[in-house]
């Protein structure tokens, strides 16, 4: 009964060991030519130059190689940043009349409708912290705030 139903389950785990497998030994394979690779180029450059120059070519483009991936995820990182930062200045530009806001709006109107002096002044607390809000600046960095961080 319960055959039929873990037949393609067993076929997709023998079908995904195989692949590992096959990918494991395919790497081992491909980091043993890698290695031979560069011993062949380390004979060349040291028949070209001498040993020690060799070795710090070797090195030289080892190092341009780890630091290209650390100069993308930096620019990526920065891009994220902004892209977050938008996000936040855009949702907080739209938060007071998001539908769930007014519909909260609307809801208090109909409790407090009967005394209409503490709706409006609710109303105007509303108006008043949004313009605050508004005038407020994206980053505050007050005196206080940059005196307590210790100077380098």
């Amino acid at each position: 009964m319960f055959e039929s139903l873990l037949a393609p389950w067993r076929a997709k785990f023998r079908l995904a060991i195989s692949g590992a497998a096959c990918y494991a030994v395919a790497g081992v394979a491909g980091a043993i030519a890698f290695a031979f690779g560069l011993a062949a180029l380390y004979a060349w450059l040291a028949q070209v130059f001498s040993p020690i120059i060799a070795c710090l070519i070797i090195a030289g483009a080892f190092l341009v190689i780890a630091i290209i991936p650390i100069v993308i995820y930096g620019a990526k990182r920065r891009a994220e940043e902004k892209r977050v930062a938008e996000a936040v200045a855009k949702a907080r530009a739209t938060q007071w009349i998001s539908p769930s806001t007014l519909s909260l709006g609307f809801q208090a109107a109909r409790i407090l409708g009967r005394n209409r002096g503490l709706a409006a002044a609710g109303v105007g607390a509303l108006v008043v912290g949004w313009l605050i809000s508004q005038m407020m600046p994206a980053e505050a960095d007050t005196e206080e705030e940059t005196a307590a961080e210790p100077a380098e």
